[in-house]
């Protein structure tokens, strides 16, 4: 036991000289068990995803190595049937979130909210963006073949995508990408966890006749 707490003092040494206002050096480093309750009340307050790193500076220098296997034993409390909450990798980081099987009943505690369901047209722009990325509005245009500015500007207002760059062409357009918030609304860790183009136009609901006028030529 006193070589646990030689260790940990150490640790905290250790980070203190890294980032001296990181770490509070009136609070113990949780251990054992208590670092999952910790970690579980810790993602349950915050409102963004939490990398490994950045949990562990808020517990106050618990090594990552530890944050890890509470992880894994947080998403097996939260595996259980009776849980309605979920611990999901999202954006490089982790979050809380409720499980899908609850959100009927989530939604009436916010009834004044309405879903904002994507339109197929908003779905259809925004998988082009989030397969082709980075690219203009022009390229987008192109592939769908009709103007996308009302779209876009949708898409913008949502959160889901934004300007990531300038084409180095005359003119210089900008260029779109996904957001991380776009991650965070379809639970993806990364990009790569994107479905195969395949998959994603059996999940996309048919379009009825377009909606929006051509490009102007």
């Amino acid at each position: 036991m006193a070589e646990n707490d030689q260790t940990n003092d150490e640790q905290k040494t250790l980070a203190l000289e890294a980032d001296p206002e990181a770490l509070d050096p009136e609070l113990a480093i949780p251990r054992g068990e208590e670092v999952v309750s910790v970690l579980e009340a810790i993602l349950f307050a915050a409102t963004q995803p939490l990398n490994v790193k950045r949990i562990s500076v808020l517990m106050n220098g618990v090594p990552e190595t530890e944050v890890e296997w509470a992880l894994v034993r947080l998403r097996e409390r939260c595996n259980q049937p009776t849980s309605g909450l979920g611990l999901m990798e999202v954006g490089g980081g982790w979050q809380l979130a409720t499980r899908p099987e609850v959100a009927d009943w989530v939604l009436r505690l916010h009834r004044h909210r309405k879903r904002n369901a994507l339109s197929p047209s908003l779905l259809e722009c925004l998988a082009i963006i989030a397969y082709k990325q980075p690219l203009t509005r022009a390229d987008i245009e192109a592939i769908r073949g009709v103007d996308c500015g009302t779209a876009m500007r949708s898409l913008q207002d949502a959160g889901l995508c934004e300007v990531v760059g300038r084409k180095e062409v005359v003119g210089r357009p900008p260029l779109y990408g996904t957001t991380e918030l776009f991650l965070k609304t379809f639970g993806l860790k990364d990009l790569e966890q994107l479905p195969s183009l395949g998959d994603l136009r059996k999940a996309l609901p048919a379009e009825p006749a377009k909606e929006e006028a051509p490009p102007a030529s």
